[in-house]
């Protein structure tokens, strides 16, 4: 049954990552539960996890509060809540056990990105060790905020570049939302570069000696080595997205264009800025800073 839920999610078009997540947590779930519950049932079989009770859910509310992080816990309630109510419409369970459940509050957390510092010795340490292929990559998540699958999406169709002007086109985002994102003078002038120097035919812009398209796990283990070279614990391809997102808020952009840039958009097409505003928050950095602002040394 609840891979036919991942299904149907599929079928609607939800990303591999969050099908992930909805599969994580009803596995955090079922665990717990098949140790609850661990006697077979009158008829032989195991209890099975989609039979809970709102009593179930409960208990299982108080064990992961002591042995998961606040978040990890929101979500996977949250995912349960979406499981069980597809679970009852479905005819599968009688009713949704997670519906009367309180949720927990978890202090909304700013994201990770990179301090100007870090942003410096990234490109540092790419100029030392790694390739021009490497360093466009990571110029273009860093100024224009595109997620690992739309780097590797680029088609060299989708840009245009002139002396004075440039844009990057993503025809097929994250909830295939399209958006245009203009190219500054730094992003242009190395990417022109890349583009004279490239020996192949494919289509896409950056493509690997086994495949004329570079995919997210090559990618990902790109920036890996960076970190681990630079020693930014924190560095992936999403901190490189919302240092884009930072950046620009701490420049004081409105919100409704920071949220353009990024494809922060409703499904009516218009900006999200409660997803954007996130990038206006207070980072673990400017915390530490107002703490020691009371220093008696």
């Amino acid at each position: 049954m609840i891979a036919a839920f991942i299904e149907e999610l599929r079928q609607h078009g939800k990303s591999p990552t969050t099908l992930r997540s909805y599969q994580d947590s009803w596995a955090r779930f079922s665990r717990w539960y098949e140790k609850e519950h661990p006697r077979p049932t009158p008829t032989g079989g195991s209890a099975m996890p989609q039979m809970a009770t709102q009593l179930d859910i409960a208990n299982f509310k108080r064990f992961a509060s002591s042995n998961f992080k606040p978040n990890t816990l929101s979500l996977t309630l949250t995912h349960l809540n979406v499981i069980f109510r597809w679970l009852s419409d479905n005819g599968h369970t009688p009713d949704n056990p997670v519906e009367q459940i309180d949720r927990i509050t978890v202090p909304q957390s700013s994201p990770k990105w990179l301090s100007r510092n870090e942003q410096n010795s990234l490109i540092r340490a790419i100029r030392q060790h790694g390739t021009l292929r490497e360093l466009v990559m990571v110029t273009l998540m860093l100024h224009t905020g595109v997620r690992v699958q739309e780097l590797c999406d680029i088609r060299l169709k989708d840009i245009t570049l002139t002396d004075r002007k440039g844009m990057l086109v993503i025809p097929n985002g994250k909830h295939s939302k399209y958006r245009e994102i203009p190219l500054n003078v730094d992003s242009r002038r190395i990417l022109l570069r890349y583009i004279e120097s490239r020996n192949t035919n494919s289509e896409y812009l950056f493509y690997s000696q086994r495949s004329e398209k570079m995919s997210q796990r090559g990618v990902s283990f790109l920036i890996s080595k960076y970190a681990n070279l630079t020693g930014i614990d924190h560095l992936t391809c999403h901190t490189l997205r919302h240092s884009f997102g930072h950046e620009l808020a701490v420049r004081k952009i409105p919100l409704d264009v920071i949220a353009r840039l990024m494809g922060h958009m409703k499904k009516d097409g218009s900006p999200n800025l409660q997803m954007t505003s996130r990038y206006t928050m207070p980072g673990e950095e400017d915390l530490v800073r107002a703490v020691e602002e009371l220093s008696w040394v």
